[in-house]
């Protein structure tokens, strides 16, 4: 009797227990959807919160342009250019339409904008290198990157920037680089008596060169093989003839 006596408490004892572990579980699981609703709730609140701080508040207001990648003499010229609207919620600032603004500009390779919270618009940019004043057909004297760009027209070539004369009114990378060649591998005590570079809407580079009393025109032709040619005119402005034509380097004629 006793035995069954003690079994009966156990038992119950432990029915006692799993109901009680039951209605745990059921009351966490009715307070999960609720909890997720509450936590999603919450998001929605900061993320308007935010939203309204950015678009609509004078909270997070854009008062400043930082500019980085040029000088701070040439951040007053991408300031102007980019023309960032101030005084208005930064989150309406439209960045990619202030980043075409610049592009559009052409003074410069590569450019980024962005919004730094909590009033900052930041602009960095690449400036293009001028590596050529190209004087076009129209007598216009236009400055090119290396890619063949032209991002400003000048009255006259800048300090220490070659000037040719260009067969149409844009010259190509393929020239640029054909014209940049030319002049950089002939020796400099020969590149001294170079004038009336030349370069056509083919891409195709030709020079004069004072040798002694003569002058003669080089045929310099387009990109490559560039120590080559140079050697040959060197060779061959002794040669007869008012014609050097190393275009062909393998094959060159004087005539």
């Amino acid at each position: 009797m006793l035995e069954r006596g003690v079994a009966r408490r156990v038992a119950g004892t432990g029915l006692a227990s799993s109901r009680t572990r039951f209605e745990k579980r059921a009351a966490a699981a009715r307070r999960r959807p609720r909890l997720v609703a509450g936590v999603l709730v919450g998001i929605v609140l900061v993320a308007g919160f935010v939203a309204w701080l950015g678009w609509f508040s004078s909270v997070l207001t854009a008062s400043r342009v930082e500019v980085t990648g040029v000088p701070a003499a040439a951040a007053a010229q991408v300031r102007s250019v980019a023309a960032v609207p101030l005084g208005g919620p930064i989150m309406r600032v439209d960045t990619d339409e202030v980043a075409r603004r610049l592009v559009d500009g052409k003074a410069w390779s590569g450019v980024s904008v962005s919004r730094s919270l909590p009033d900052t618009i930041h602009i960095d940019v690449i400036p293009r290198v001028a590596v050529l004043a190209v004087r076009n057909p129209r007598g216009q004297v236009d400055v090119v990157d290396r890619d063949g760009v032209v991002f400003r027209s000048v009255a006259s070539a800048p300090a220490g920037v070659p000037l040719v004369s260009a067969g149409s009114d844009q010259v190509t990378k393929a020239g640029v680089t054909a014209a940049l060649q030319a002049l950089g591998s002939l020796d400099s005590s020969l590149r001294a008596d170079v004038s009336g570079v030349a370069l056509s809407s083919a891409d195709q580079v030709s020079f004069t060169v004072q040798s002694g009393e003569r002058r003669k025109t080089v045929v310099w032709g387009g990109p490559g093989d560039g120590e080559r040619k140079a050697k040959l005119v060197k060779i061959l402005l002794g040669e007869p003839g008012s014609t050097i034509d190393v275009s062909v380097p393998s094959s060159p004629v004087t005539r």
